[in-house]
């Protein structure tokens, strides 16, 4: 069947296209809440109420029913599902240039992204919920799926975002209805499935620092009942940071992907899904600023420029982790996978299968300390695959239409190797690396039910178990001596060079425990849903694996759990013009896992059963912490071609019981008498740095018809964040990441049958310059992150 679009003064093309597949297959109702098993992993989707149905013939003798209706929102079936879920579309996505996930903390309300270390490793906070994976090794705290494909490690997240149908962003404990429970919430990106009918199409994006982006797709029938889709997307250039000592450029992106769908229909009870991606990211790193030289005495001041940056890489270094000597810092990391999704009407239930396989290849060389000075530079390099198996079994209605369930299991095996290499030549004389094997392995069951008490009244109640079992095997650390200086020939027993190696035992983290969630939600007509909900979150324990130099470094940190409390609605006015979702939210944080230190207490020359005296950088657990907030979403479509959207979130967090290592005070005490002792200062009652206020908002107003045939497009958008500090308890100064506005514009020039467009536009329009990241120090400095200058480009492409 060939679709025809119909255009309306009240009706945008992507509103009628989702009523056009909606409404072909469900019935319509307007029970209180929610079902089970839906994509947002809390309800059912609920439609609007069609108008009358107008009967278009095309050629062919086709026939197309169009359902015309007043709602002018994306995302219209969500409104009736309990929860505060962000969405996000795919021409958001390409107005605002989401390429990662990183770039998602400019649109979603209380969102933290940033990358760890410089390296392509994202760390996630969503409602001050996250950890800083300083070890890169851990399960976030906020898991990201691709195409229902979870990601356990987040390194794995980082690949590039294209031909991508939309982005969810669920906050609060979850793993109810899908995949892996979590404590901080998921991030779900889901690609464009294959069609029915012959499409294709390219775009092009060019803009300043000569950086380049192009998306192709195509995607059609092979038969009557399979279909394919084949899309790619390669980014190139973009540097505009540089070395302050040579004037090199670095930060050039060098990166292509590929992804394969094919969906099969066998018959008409059954659906198929194979999906494939690859990709390679040969880019630059993200090379940092100097924000201060701790070094005594210090070899550089603080860069009056952000975009400065400087490296130095050793030869010797370069020989021993097998790169050119003449390298930059940058990445070459190659990630795959391949998943095969199934979906069988049994007539009582659906059954709903997942089996995938993804594996990474990482190499990346990173100067932490962004001096010429050999003291922090890194090279990472790691091998992780991860197979996953889900089953689903989501039921039919059961007691006339009331009662809703669904049950699943979920398994995933993880294997996983790092390397961690250390240049600290100029700071200790030697080079140090770290390497480990990590199996684990998760097997979780999960069930929710809901019932309808009342046509308007809805109860749900979702339980989850995890066995979560992880291992550090084979933690090693070599140090390599070269240097022909007394204290080394020392060390080398009179030789010039040697290598001094030491392995640690093997260790275990069982995780074995409940989440669970109630809500209740009232729908008191078709454009009012209100609803509250209490859950229970936990996410696995693990390990600190990059700079162990004492057994009390590989001893794992304790799971961390999280009880939330939230209320919100869900509201449409003015015959569907103006759309307000708002939620409250309690969280009462426990264990939260933090990079901290340790003190073994005594002498370094006497070990103890604790292990060699000394402070030790590791992971903690905190034992206790609170956030609140809010999160209002706004949109509005006041007149004809004219809308706004508006996204606000206010987040307060306190530490309410915590401890910390005073590393200060412990270094002047060994200065003045040689033994260790610990100190310690309470951060009770400290705020815990989150920003306390996120921004976004765009307005879009499209023009009346140009020439009969053609339209103009003109946007606007905007973020903000309030000061954040470095998401450890320092307090101020210079771990403070300052406030920051961003705006962008951009005008587009298309006909009405959409078929092509051109653009210009512009982001960070007024050319603020801004921090993103405040990092840990880096042995000898302390450094941050630069955000995007302005970028000025065009983008043009067509779709058939």
């Amino acid at each position: 069947m060939t679709a025809i679009a119909v255009f309306s003064p009240s009706v945008s093309s992507a509103a009628l296209s989702a009523s056009l597949s909606h409404h072909s297959s469900h019935a319509h109702h307007y029970p209180g809440a929610g079902r089970p098993g839906t994509r947002s992993g809390s309800s059912v989707r609920i439609a609007s109420a069609p108008a009358r149905p107008r009967t278009i013939r095309a050629s062919g003798q086709e026939e197309v029913s169009v359902h015309a209706h007043t709602r002018t929102f994306e995302f219209n079936r969500e409104q009736h599902e309990p929860g505060s879920t962000t969405f996000l579309s795919a021409q958001t996505l390409q107005e605002r240039h989401v390429t990662n996930v990183l770039d998602l903390q400019q649109l979603v309300p209380n969102l933290t992204i940033q990358s760890e270390g410089g390296s392509s490793a994202p760390s996630f906070y969503l409602r001050g919920i996250g950890m800083q994976d300083y070890t890169q090794n851990n399960m976030p705290s906020v898991m990201t799926y691709f195409d229902g494909v979870a990601y356990p490690v987040a390194s794995m997240s980082s690949g590039m975002m294209f031909d991508v149908s939309s982005v969810a962003v669920q906050a609060g404990p979850v793993g109810f209805t899908h995949g892996l429970a979590d404590t901080g919430g998921e991030v779900r990106i889901e690609s464009n499935a294959p069609t029915k009918t012959f499409h294709y199409g390219v775009n092009e994006d060019l803009a300043s620092y000569y950086r380049s982006k192009t998306t192709a797709y195509i995607s059609g029938p092979i038969t009557s009942n399979l279909q394919y889709r084949i899309a790619g997307q390669t980014l190139q250039g973009g540097a505009f940071r540089f070395n302050r000592d040579t004037g090199q450029k670095i930060g050039n992106a060098n990166v292509g992907a590929l992804r394969g769908r094919l969906a099969w229909q066998p018959d008409a009870k059954t659906n198929i899904d194979l999906i494939g991606s690859w990709s390679m990211d040969r880019s630059d790193a993200t090379a940092s600023t100097l924000l201060e030289d701790l070094s005594n005495p210090a070899h550089a001041g603080r860069d009056s420029n952000i975009y400065a940056t400087s490296w130095s890489l050793n030869p010797k270094f370069a020989n021993l982790v097998g790169i050119s000597p003449k390298s930059i810092p940058s990445f070459n990391n190659v990630t795959w996978n391949i998943a095969l999704k199934g979906n069988r009407d049994l007539g009582f239930a659906h059954l709903k299968t997942l089996s995938s396989f993804s594996q990474q290849q990482r190499h990346e060389y990173v100067d932490r300390d962004a001096l010429e000075y050999r003291s922090g530079d890194t090279y990472f390099a790691g091998n992780t695959n991860v197979f996953a198996q889900q089953v689903i079994l989501e039921g039919k209605p059961l007691l006339k239409g009331r009662f809703h369930w669904l049950a699943g299991l979920y398994y995933n095996r993880v294997r996983s190797f790092g390397a961690n290499w250390f240049d600290m030549t100029d700071y200790t004389g030697y080079f140090r690396e770290t390497s480990h094997n990590q199996p684990q392995q998760n097997f979780s069951q999960f069930a929710t039910l809901a019932y309808d008490i009342t046509k308007k009244l809805n109860l749900q109640f979702s339980l989850e178990h995890q066995s979560d079992d992880r291992q550090l095997v084979g933690d090693t650390i070599n140090q390599y001596y070269f240097q022909n200086t007394a204290a080394q020939l020392k060390q080398c027993g009179g030789y010039v060079n040697c290598t001094t190696s030491r392995s640690y035992a093997r260790h275990g983290s069982l995780t074995n425990q409940f989440s669970g969630k109630v809500s209740l939600s009232y729908q008191f007509n078709r454009n009012i849903l209100v609803y509250a909900s209490v859950a229970r979150g936990v996410k696995p324990g693990g390990f600190a694996t990059n700079t162990t130099v004492s057994e009390v470094q590989v001893e794992p940190f304790k799971p961390e759990w999280v009880m939330t409390y939230e209320a919100g609605a869900k509201t449409e006015f003015f015959d569907h013009k103006l759309r307000i979702n708002g939620t409250l939210f309690y969280n009462q944080y426990h264990d939260k896992q933090m990079l901290g230190s340790i003190v073994i207490p005594g002498v370094p020359t006497a070990a103890t059963q604790e292990g060699i005296p000394g402070m030790y950088s590791m992971y903690v657990n905190v034992p206790h912490s609170k956030t609140w907030g809010t999160e209002i979403n706004i949109a509005a479509h006041p007149i004809r071609g004219l809308s706004f959207s508006q996204n606000i979130g206010y987040l307060r967090g306190t530490y309410t019981d915590y401890q910390q290592v005073d590393q200060q005070a412990v270094a002047a005490h060994y200065a003045s008498t040689g033994r260790y002792a610990s100190y310690v200062t309470s951060f009770n009652g400290s705020d815990m740095g989150m920003p306390k206020l996120t921004l976004s908002g765009s307005a879009s107003y499209d023009t009346l018809p140009l020439w009969r045939h053609y339209k103009l497009n003109f946007e606007v958008n905007y973020s903000y964040r309030t000061q954040q500090n470095s998401l450890q308890p320092r307090g101020s100064g210079l771990y403070v990441v300052p406030s920051y506005f961003l705006l962008g514009a951009s005008v587009t020039f298309r006909p009405l049958n959409n078929r092509w467009f051109v653009t210009a536009y512009a982001s960070n329009l007024t050319g603020r310059r801004y921090l993103t990241v405040v990092s840990t120090i880096a042995t000898t400095s302390l450094t941050a992150v630069s955000g995007d200058p302005r970028f000025v480009g065009g983008r043009f492409g067509f779709d058939f």
